[in-house]
């Protein structure tokens, strides 16, 4: 195994976020965007290609959480470089059929608590491809792939890393999202 395998160890993978089901993770009192930014920078660091898609209304379910999430989570799906890899499902709708959509066209791999149980039955192969998630002690843990995360503080801690990895990016054979 060369070096650059060691340190891209996602390389060629590709994951779709359920933004809005990781968001909410402790519930809708509770949002905490940073868990999908925390994954979305790890993976991305690590040659994994990311795309995160959100219920459409995931900011009226935030409108009420610490200003800094909702401003965040504006610019996210709102501004360049982010919103062409943080999107939102088209309004009135949930994101589930397009996260699925878009992991079974790319291969891609699901992040989600979300068993899908309404719609696996056409789609099998979730049940392979699903990692799920939790948090303790500040940690981001996903067990299948033998991941733990410490989080920063703040959702726009991961901006300034993410922008910049979305710029490498650009003119990459493999894309952020």
């Amino acid at each position: 195994m060369d070096s650059d395998s060691r340190l891209k160890p996602y390389a060629g993978s590709g994951f779709i976020l359920d933004g809005t089901n990781i968001t909410l993770l402790h519930g809708p009192g509770r949002p905490e965007l940073r868990y999908v930014l925390a994954l979305s920078q790890h993976l991305g660091e690590r040659g994994a290609s990311v795309s995160c898609i959100f219920d459409a209304n995931t900011a009226y379910l935030i409108s009420d959480a610490r200003d800094e999430q909702r401003a965040c989570f504006d610019k996210l799906v709102t501004e360049e470089p982010w919103s062409g890899n943080f999107r939102l499902a088209p309004s009135g709708t949930q994101a589930d059929p397009w996260i699925l959509e878009q992991a079974k066209h790319e291969g891609a791999d699901v992040i989600s608590n979300d068993r899908f149980k309404d719609r696996a039955k056409k789609n099998r192969w979730i049940w392979k491809r699903r990692h799920g998630l939790h948090v303790a002690n500040d940690c981001l843990h996903l067990p299948s792939l033998e991941l733990s995360l410490e989080l920063l503080p703040l959702p726009e801690d991961y901006l300034s890393a993410l922008q910049s990895l979305l710029e490498d990016r650009k003119d990459c054979a493999l894309p952020l999202g």
